[in-house]
Protein backbone atom coordinates (compact mmCIF):
# COMPACT_ATOMS: atom_id res chain seq x y z
CA UNK A 1 0.00 0.00 0.00
CA UNK A 2 1.36 3.44 -0.36
CA UNK A 3 2.81 5.42 1.73
CA UNK A 4 1.52 8.45 3.61
CA UNK A 5 4.00 10.70 2.30
CA UNK A 6 3.44 9.37 -1.52
CA UNK A 7 -0.41 9.84 -1.02
CA UNK A 8 0.50 13.26 0.06
CA UNK A 9 1.88 14.00 -3.11
CA UNK A 10 0.39 16.53 -5.45
CA UNK A 11 -1.88 14.88 -8.01
CA UNK A 12 -0.91 15.02 -11.64
CA UNK A 13 -2.75 16.77 -14.33
CA UNK A 14 -2.71 13.43 -16.41
CA UNK A 15 -4.33 11.51 -13.54
CA UNK A 16 -6.55 14.67 -12.28
CA UNK A 17 -7.92 15.33 -16.56
CA UNK A 18 -8.43 11.15 -16.77
CA UNK A 19 -10.46 11.08 -13.52
CA UNK A 20 -12.70 13.39 -14.42
CA UNK A 21 -13.30 11.53 -17.81
CA UNK A 22 -14.21 8.38 -15.66
CA UNK A 23 -16.61 10.65 -13.84
CA UNK A 24 -18.73 11.97 -16.96
CA UNK A 25 -18.36 8.20 -18.07
CA UNK A 26 -20.33 7.08 -14.68
CA UNK A 27 -22.72 9.95 -15.30
CA UNK A 28 -23.54 8.46 -19.02
CA UNK A 29 -24.17 5.58 -17.42
CA UNK A 30 -26.24 6.44 -14.65
CA UNK A 31 -28.32 8.84 -17.09
CA UNK A 32 -28.54 6.10 -19.66
CA UNK A 33 -30.32 3.81 -16.84
CA UNK A 34 -32.47 6.61 -14.90
CA UNK A 35 -34.13 7.54 -18.35
CA UNK A 36 -34.34 3.79 -19.30
CA UNK A 37 -36.24 3.18 -16.11
CA UNK A 38 -38.17 5.92 -16.06
CA UNK A 39 -39.44 5.07 -12.40
CA UNK A 40 -42.37 7.43 -11.22
CA UNK A 41 -44.94 6.45 -11.01
CA UNK A 42 -47.73 5.64 -7.67
CA UNK A 43 -46.40 7.21 -3.71
CA UNK A 44 -43.19 5.90 -3.37
CA UNK A 45 -39.72 7.29 -1.81
CA UNK A 46 -38.64 8.78 -5.18
CA UNK A 47 -41.80 11.15 -5.03
CA UNK A 48 -41.35 11.49 -1.46
CA UNK A 49 -37.94 13.18 -2.02
CA UNK A 50 -39.31 15.37 -5.11
CA UNK A 51 -42.00 16.65 -3.53
CA UNK A 52 -40.21 17.64 -0.02
CA UNK A 53 -37.76 19.23 -2.00
CA UNK A 54 -39.83 21.35 -3.99
CA UNK A 55 -41.59 22.39 -1.18
CA UNK A 56 -38.19 23.30 0.76
CA UNK A 57 -37.72 25.64 -1.82
CA UNK A 58 -40.87 27.28 -1.74
CA UNK A 59 -40.38 27.64 1.83
CA UNK A 60 -42.86 25.00 3.58
CA UNK A 61 -40.68 22.78 4.87
CA UNK A 62 -40.18 19.19 6.24
CA UNK A 63 -43.60 19.10 5.26
CA UNK A 64 -45.75 15.42 4.31
CA UNK A 65 -46.15 15.45 0.88
CA UNK A 66 -48.76 12.87 0.89
CA UNK A 67 -51.24 13.28 3.43
CA UNK A 68 -53.09 16.30 5.32
CA UNK A 69 -55.17 16.65 7.91
CA UNK A 70 -59.17 17.00 7.38
CA UNK A 71 -61.75 19.60 9.31
CA UNK A 72 -62.37 15.84 11.27
CA UNK A 73 -59.42 15.68 12.36
CA UNK A 74 -58.65 12.55 10.49
CA UNK A 75 -55.53 11.85 8.53
CA UNK A 76 -56.29 11.95 5.07
CA UNK A 77 -54.88 11.15 1.51
CA UNK A 78 -54.23 14.45 -0.23
CA UNK A 79 -53.15 17.90 0.36
CA UNK A 80 -56.40 19.36 0.76
CA UNK A 81 -56.19 19.41 4.63
CA UNK A 82 -53.79 21.05 7.31
CA UNK A 83 -49.99 20.21 6.30
CA UNK A 84 -48.38 18.17 8.58
CA UNK A 85 -44.87 18.31 9.25
CA UNK A 86 -42.39 15.03 8.54
CA UNK A 87 -39.64 13.06 9.53
CA UNK A 88 -40.18 10.29 7.94
CA UNK A 89 -37.41 10.45 6.19
CA UNK A 90 -33.89 12.09 6.76
CA UNK A 91 -33.55 15.64 5.70
CA UNK A 92 -30.22 15.41 3.65
CA UNK A 93 -31.09 14.39 0.52
CA UNK A 94 -34.32 16.44 -0.26
CA UNK A 95 -32.40 19.58 1.03
CA UNK A 96 -29.51 18.93 -1.59
CA UNK A 97 -32.32 18.11 -4.33
CA UNK A 98 -34.30 21.81 -2.51
CA UNK A 99 -30.98 23.54 -4.06
CA UNK A 100 -31.64 22.73 -7.40
CA UNK A 101 -35.17 23.09 -7.09
CA UNK A 102 -34.07 26.88 -5.88
CA UNK A 103 -32.00 27.04 -9.27
CA UNK A 104 -35.12 26.28 -11.49
CA UNK A 105 -34.35 22.10 -11.65
CA UNK A 106 -37.87 21.69 -9.89
CA UNK A 107 -38.93 18.81 -12.51
CA UNK A 108 -38.60 14.79 -11.42
CA UNK A 109 -36.19 13.81 -13.99
CA UNK A 110 -34.07 17.36 -13.22
CA UNK A 111 -34.18 16.10 -9.36
CA UNK A 112 -32.49 12.77 -11.31
CA UNK A 113 -29.46 14.36 -12.99
CA UNK A 114 -28.62 15.48 -9.57
CA UNK A 115 -28.65 11.47 -8.06
CA UNK A 116 -26.71 10.94 -11.59
CA UNK A 117 -24.03 13.32 -11.02
CA UNK A 118 -24.11 11.72 -7.09
CA UNK A 119 -23.22 9.27 -8.11
CA UNK A 120 -20.05 10.45 -10.54
CA UNK A 121 -18.66 12.01 -7.73
CA UNK A 122 -19.07 8.45 -5.73
CA UNK A 123 -16.80 7.09 -8.41
CA UNK A 124 -14.60 10.86 -8.10
CA UNK A 125 -13.65 10.09 -4.99
CA UNK A 126 -13.55 6.28 -5.18
CA UNK A 127 -10.78 7.29 -7.66
CA UNK A 128 -9.16 9.20 -4.79
CA UNK A 129 -9.25 6.48 -2.24
CA UNK A 130 -7.38 4.31 -4.92
CA UNK A 131 -4.56 6.51 -5.50
CA UNK A 132 -4.05 6.85 -1.46
CA UNK A 133 -4.16 2.85 -1.23
CA UNK A 134 -1.70 2.32 -4.22
CA UNK A 135 -1.27 5.49 -6.18
CA UNK A 136 -2.60 6.82 -9.50
CA UNK A 137 -2.52 3.93 -11.59
CA UNK A 138 -4.89 2.25 -8.53
CA UNK A 139 -7.16 4.87 -8.50
CA UNK A 140 -7.97 4.95 -11.97
CA UNK A 141 -8.59 1.23 -12.01
CA UNK A 142 -10.63 1.80 -9.04
CA UNK A 143 -12.84 4.37 -10.32
CA UNK A 144 -13.68 2.48 -13.64
CA UNK A 145 -14.50 -0.13 -11.61
CA UNK A 146 -16.49 1.72 -9.89
CA UNK A 147 -18.41 3.62 -13.00
CA UNK A 148 -19.55 0.48 -14.95
CA UNK A 149 -20.41 -1.88 -11.49
CA UNK A 150 -24.09 -1.80 -12.07
CA UNK A 151 -25.33 -2.35 -8.67
CA UNK A 152 -24.14 1.02 -8.23
CA UNK A 153 -25.14 2.39 -10.87
CA UNK A 154 -28.10 1.45 -10.67
CA UNK A 155 -28.97 2.81 -7.17
CA UNK A 156 -27.41 6.55 -8.29
CA UNK A 157 -30.01 6.34 -11.17
CA UNK A 158 -33.21 6.12 -9.34
CA UNK A 159 -33.83 9.11 -7.62
CA UNK A 160 -33.56 7.51 -4.00
CA UNK A 161 -31.45 8.73 -1.00
CA UNK A 162 -28.67 6.07 -1.99
CA UNK A 163 -27.02 8.42 -4.39
CA UNK A 164 -25.69 10.88 -2.40
CA UNK A 165 -25.51 8.34 0.48
CA UNK A 166 -22.64 6.51 -1.61
CA UNK A 167 -20.99 9.61 -2.18
CA UNK A 168 -20.81 10.12 1.51
CA UNK A 169 -19.66 6.68 2.19
CA UNK A 170 -16.68 7.20 -0.08
CA UNK A 171 -15.88 10.39 1.51
CA UNK A 172 -16.09 8.27 4.94
CA UNK A 173 -13.78 5.82 3.56
CA UNK A 174 -10.96 8.66 2.46
CA UNK A 175 -11.47 10.67 5.70
CA UNK A 176 -10.86 7.27 7.49
CA UNK A 177 -7.83 6.57 5.70
CA UNK A 178 -6.26 9.82 6.51
CA UNK A 179 -6.79 10.03 9.51
CA UNK A 180 -5.04 6.55 9.59
CA UNK A 181 -1.97 7.62 7.84
CA UNK A 182 -1.23 10.83 10.11
CA UNK A 183 -3.82 11.16 12.95
CA UNK A 184 -5.03 14.34 13.47
CA UNK A 185 -7.33 16.20 15.47
CA UNK A 186 -8.69 18.02 12.20
CA UNK A 187 -8.36 15.26 10.13
CA UNK A 188 -10.61 13.21 12.91
CA UNK A 189 -13.10 16.22 13.39
CA UNK A 190 -13.25 16.07 9.48
CA UNK A 191 -14.56 12.22 9.58
CA UNK A 192 -16.96 12.44 12.45
CA UNK A 193 -18.50 15.71 10.17
CA UNK A 194 -18.68 13.02 7.01
CA UNK A 195 -20.39 10.23 9.18
CA UNK A 196 -22.47 12.80 10.55
CA UNK A 197 -23.81 13.94 7.20
CA UNK A 198 -24.07 10.26 5.89
CA UNK A 199 -26.54 9.58 9.07
CA UNK A 200 -28.59 12.66 7.89
CA UNK A 201 -29.10 10.57 4.60
CA UNK A 202 -29.39 7.35 6.26
CA UNK A 203 -29.40 6.66 10.04
CA UNK A 204 -27.49 3.66 9.93
CA UNK A 205 -24.82 5.08 9.39
CA UNK A 206 -24.22 5.84 12.71
CA UNK A 207 -23.01 2.34 13.69
CA UNK A 208 -19.88 3.80 11.46
CA UNK A 209 -18.56 5.72 15.18
CA UNK A 210 -18.27 2.19 16.42
CA UNK A 211 -17.13 -0.06 13.35
CA UNK A 212 -14.67 2.55 12.15
CA UNK A 213 -13.30 2.98 15.82
CA UNK A 214 -10.38 0.31 15.84
CA UNK A 215 -9.21 2.58 12.10
CA UNK A 216 -9.10 5.63 14.45
CA UNK A 217 -7.50 4.36 18.04
CA UNK A 218 -4.32 2.01 15.64
CA UNK A 219 -4.05 4.66 14.37
CA UNK A 220 -2.19 6.44 17.49
CA UNK A 221 -1.34 9.43 18.22
CA UNK A 222 -3.57 11.15 20.76
CA UNK A 223 -6.29 8.57 20.25
CA UNK A 224 -8.78 9.80 23.25
CA UNK A 225 -8.64 13.19 21.59
CA UNK A 226 -9.28 11.82 18.37
CA UNK A 227 -11.61 9.50 19.23
CA UNK A 228 -13.63 12.48 20.91
CA UNK A 229 -13.46 14.70 18.06
CA UNK A 230 -14.96 11.87 15.96
CA UNK A 231 -17.69 11.57 18.18
CA UNK A 232 -18.39 15.61 18.28
CA UNK A 233 -18.25 15.77 14.89
CA UNK A 234 -20.86 13.42 14.15
CA UNK A 235 -22.85 15.03 17.03
CA UNK A 236 -22.38 18.64 15.95
CA UNK A 237 -24.70 17.95 12.88
CA UNK A 238 -27.07 14.58 14.07
CA UNK A 239 -28.35 16.70 17.13
CA UNK A 240 -29.82 19.57 16.16
CA UNK A 241 -31.94 17.26 13.93
CA UNK A 242 -33.10 14.99 16.48
CA UNK A 243 -33.92 18.47 18.53
CA UNK A 244 -35.95 19.52 15.91
CA UNK A 245 -37.98 16.66 15.65
CA UNK A 246 -38.46 16.05 19.73
CA UNK A 247 -39.79 19.72 19.56
CA UNK A 248 -42.13 19.11 16.47
CA UNK A 249 -43.60 15.49 17.35
CA UNK A 250 -43.20 17.27 21.47
CA UNK A 251 -42.04 13.84 22.15
CA UNK A 252 -38.05 12.42 22.58
CA UNK A 253 -37.55 11.42 18.89
CA UNK A 254 -34.30 10.25 16.81
CA UNK A 255 -33.04 10.80 13.51
CA UNK A 256 -36.41 9.64 11.41
CA UNK A 257 -39.63 8.52 12.54
CA UNK A 258 -39.87 6.02 9.59
CA UNK A 259 -38.59 3.11 11.27
CA UNK A 260 -42.18 1.92 12.76
CA UNK A 261 -43.41 1.67 9.12
CA UNK A 262 -40.43 -0.30 8.16
CA UNK A 263 -40.46 -2.71 11.32
CA UNK A 264 -44.13 -2.86 10.95
CA UNK A 265 -44.01 -3.90 6.77
CA UNK A 266 -41.28 -6.50 7.52
CA UNK A 267 -42.67 -8.36 10.57
CA UNK A 268 -46.09 -9.98 9.16
CA UNK A 269 -47.25 -12.93 7.62
CA UNK A 270 -46.19 -11.90 3.96
CA UNK A 271 -42.73 -11.10 4.76
CA UNK A 272 -42.32 -14.27 6.92
CA UNK A 273 -43.50 -16.69 4.36
CA UNK A 274 -43.89 -16.95 0.44
CA UNK A 275 -42.69 -14.66 -2.49
CA UNK A 276 -41.86 -11.83 0.16
CA UNK A 277 -39.46 -13.60 2.93
CA UNK A 278 -36.86 -11.27 3.91
CA UNK A 279 -38.65 -8.40 2.19
CA UNK A 280 -40.43 -5.30 3.04
CA UNK A 281 -44.58 -5.50 2.15
CA UNK A 282 -45.23 -2.16 1.00
CA UNK A 283 -48.31 -2.26 2.14
CA UNK A 284 -48.05 -4.33 5.09
CA UNK A 285 -47.67 -1.65 7.51
CA UNK A 286 -51.18 -0.62 6.73
CA UNK A 287 -52.60 -4.18 7.22
CA UNK A 288 -51.68 -3.56 11.23
CA UNK A 289 -53.80 -2.81 13.88
CA UNK A 290 -51.52 0.53 14.07
CA UNK A 291 -51.84 1.01 10.44
CA UNK A 292 -55.47 0.59 10.26
CA UNK A 293 -56.28 4.02 11.59
CA UNK A 294 -53.73 6.70 11.36
CA UNK A 295 -52.92 9.56 13.66
CA UNK A 296 -51.37 13.02 12.86
CA UNK A 297 -48.07 12.92 14.75
CA UNK A 298 -45.52 10.69 12.98
CA UNK A 299 -44.13 9.94 15.99
CA UNK A 300 -46.64 8.64 17.95
CA UNK A 301 -47.66 5.95 14.89
CA UNK A 302 -44.58 5.17 14.76
CA UNK A 303 -44.39 4.06 17.79
CA UNK A 304 -47.60 2.06 17.43
CA UNK A 305 -46.12 0.52 14.38
CA UNK A 306 -43.14 -0.59 16.26
CA UNK A 307 -45.25 -1.88 18.96
CA UNK A 308 -47.14 -3.81 16.48
CA UNK A 309 -43.96 -5.62 14.95
CA UNK A 310 -42.79 -6.28 18.42
CA UNK A 311 -45.81 -8.72 19.64
CA UNK A 312 -45.61 -10.36 15.90
CA UNK A 313 -41.61 -11.52 16.42
CA UNK A 314 -42.61 -12.53 20.01
CA UNK A 315 -45.52 -14.69 18.68
CA UNK A 316 -43.34 -16.17 15.65
CA UNK A 317 -40.06 -16.16 17.49
CA UNK A 318 -39.19 -19.58 15.93
CA UNK A 319 -39.20 -18.33 12.23
CA UNK A 320 -36.90 -15.09 13.47
CA UNK A 321 -33.87 -17.24 11.94
CA UNK A 322 -34.95 -17.96 8.56
CA UNK A 323 -37.23 -14.62 8.23
CA UNK A 324 -33.17 -13.32 9.21
CA UNK A 325 -31.09 -15.72 6.72
CA UNK A 326 -33.72 -14.28 4.05
CA UNK A 327 -33.24 -10.99 4.70
CA UNK A 328 -29.52 -11.08 4.32
CA UNK A 329 -29.42 -13.47 1.20
CA UNK A 330 -31.67 -10.64 -0.76
CA UNK A 331 -29.28 -8.11 0.46
CA UNK A 332 -26.03 -9.73 -0.72
CA UNK A 333 -27.78 -11.11 -3.60
CA UNK A 334 -28.55 -14.90 -2.65
CA UNK A 335 -31.54 -15.27 -2.36
CA UNK A 336 -33.84 -16.42 -4.01
CA UNK A 337 -31.95 -18.75 -5.26
CA UNK A 338 -32.82 -18.49 -8.89
CA UNK A 339 -31.77 -15.24 -11.32
CA UNK A 340 -34.96 -14.72 -13.02
CA UNK A 341 -36.86 -14.75 -9.72
CA UNK A 342 -34.30 -11.91 -8.38
CA UNK A 343 -34.95 -9.88 -11.63
CA UNK A 344 -38.81 -10.21 -11.08
CA UNK A 345 -38.64 -8.98 -7.64
CA UNK A 346 -36.37 -6.63 -8.73
CA UNK A 347 -38.77 -4.96 -11.51
CA UNK A 348 -41.79 -5.71 -9.63
CA UNK A 349 -40.92 -4.09 -6.47
CA UNK A 350 -38.25 -1.36 -6.86
CA UNK A 351 -38.87 -0.40 -11.02
CA UNK A 352 -35.13 -1.76 -11.52
CA UNK A 353 -35.46 -3.00 -15.12
CA UNK A 354 -35.63 -6.60 -15.64
CA UNK A 355 -33.36 -7.48 -18.59
CA UNK A 356 -30.55 -5.49 -16.96
CA UNK A 357 -31.15 -7.09 -13.54
CA UNK A 358 -29.37 -10.37 -14.77
CA UNK A 359 -26.27 -8.00 -16.16
CA UNK A 360 -26.15 -6.19 -12.64
CA UNK A 361 -25.95 -9.94 -10.98
CA UNK A 362 -23.19 -11.32 -13.32
CA UNK A 363 -21.41 -7.56 -12.29
CA UNK A 364 -21.97 -8.09 -8.57
CA UNK A 365 -20.47 -11.10 -9.04
CA UNK A 366 -17.51 -10.23 -11.27
CA UNK A 367 -16.46 -7.34 -8.36
CA UNK A 368 -17.04 -10.09 -5.69
CA UNK A 369 -14.49 -11.95 -7.03
CA UNK A 370 -11.80 -9.16 -7.72
CA UNK A 371 -12.81 -7.91 -4.80
CA UNK A 372 -11.70 -10.99 -2.71
CA UNK A 373 -8.54 -10.94 -4.87
CA UNK A 374 -8.11 -7.53 -3.69
CA UNK A 375 -8.45 -8.11 0.14
CA UNK A 376 -6.03 -10.85 0.20
CA UNK A 377 -3.58 -8.58 -1.57
CA UNK A 378 -4.42 -5.81 1.06
CA UNK A 379 -3.84 -8.34 3.70
CA UNK A 380 -0.81 -9.26 3.30
CA UNK A 381 0.77 -5.64 2.96
CA UNK A 382 -1.07 -4.88 5.65
CA UNK A 383 -3.40 -2.47 4.61
CA UNK A 384 -6.31 -0.90 5.71
CA UNK A 385 -8.95 -4.22 5.40
CA UNK A 386 -11.05 -3.55 7.70
CA UNK A 387 -11.72 -0.37 6.88
CA UNK A 388 -13.10 -1.48 3.80
CA UNK A 389 -14.93 -4.60 5.45
CA UNK A 390 -16.63 -1.61 8.17
CA UNK A 391 -19.60 -1.21 5.58
CA UNK A 392 -20.18 -4.44 4.93
CA UNK A 393 -20.61 -5.50 8.25
CA UNK A 394 -22.96 -2.48 8.59
CA UNK A 395 -25.86 -3.64 5.81
CA UNK A 396 -25.26 -6.86 6.69
CA UNK A 397 -26.45 -5.85 10.39
CA UNK A 398 -28.99 -3.14 9.05
CA UNK A 399 -30.65 -6.39 6.80
CA UNK A 400 -30.30 -8.41 9.75
CA UNK A 401 -32.78 -6.05 11.90
CA UNK A 402 -34.71 -4.54 9.27
CA UNK A 403 -35.68 -6.42 5.73
CA UNK A 404 -33.73 -7.64 2.82
CA UNK A 405 -33.15 -5.29 -0.16
CA UNK A 406 -30.09 -4.88 -2.70
CA UNK A 407 -30.28 -0.75 -2.12
CA UNK A 408 -29.06 -1.33 1.36
CA UNK A 409 -26.05 -2.79 -0.11
CA UNK A 410 -24.81 0.73 -1.24
CA UNK A 411 -22.31 1.23 1.63
CA UNK A 412 -20.85 -1.86 1.10
CA UNK A 413 -20.86 -1.45 -2.67
CA UNK A 414 -18.71 1.48 -2.51
CA UNK A 415 -16.09 -0.63 -0.89
CA UNK A 416 -16.06 -3.64 -3.12
CA UNK A 417 -15.65 -0.85 -5.71
CA UNK A 418 -12.66 -0.28 -4.38
CA UNK A 419 -11.06 -3.58 -3.43
CA UNK A 420 -12.15 -4.78 -6.94
CA UNK A 421 -10.13 -2.15 -8.44
CA UNK A 422 -7.30 -3.50 -6.01
CA UNK A 423 -7.99 -7.04 -7.10
CA UNK A 424 -7.84 -5.74 -10.99
CA UNK A 425 -4.43 -4.32 -10.65
CA UNK A 426 -3.62 -7.52 -8.79
CA UNK A 427 -4.35 -9.83 -11.57
CA UNK A 428 -2.73 -7.46 -14.33
CA UNK A 429 0.57 -6.97 -11.93
CA UNK A 430 0.39 -11.27 -12.17
CA UNK A 431 -0.01 -11.63 -15.63
CA UNK A 432 2.80 -9.54 -15.98
CA UNK A 433 5.46 -11.06 -13.68
CA UNK A 434 4.40 -14.49 -15.67
CA UNK A 435 5.29 -12.75 -18.96
CA UNK A 436 8.07 -11.83 -18.11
Amino acid sequence: MTEPATAERPISRRFALTLAGIALLAFAVRLAYGLAAHVPSGVGDDLWYHEVANGLANGHGFIDPFVSLGRDGAVQLGLSGHRLPTAFHLPLFPAVLAVGSELGATSYDAHQAIGWALGAGTVAVVGLIGRRLGGERLGLIAAVAAALYLPLAINDSLLMSESLYGLLIAVVLLCALRVRETPSGRRAALLGGAIGLAALTRSEALLLVVLLAPVVWRAGGRRLRNATLVCAGVALLVVPWCVRNTVVFDRPVGLTTGIGSILAGANIDSTYHGRLLGAWDPLGSYRTPAGRTLVRNEAVQSGRWRADAGRYVRHHLGRVPVVVAARIGRTWSLYPLAPAEKARFASNYYRRLNSVEYLALATFLLAVCLAAVGARAMRRASGPLWLFAAPMVLVTVISAVGYGDVRFRQAADVSIAVLAGVGAQTVVSRGRRREA
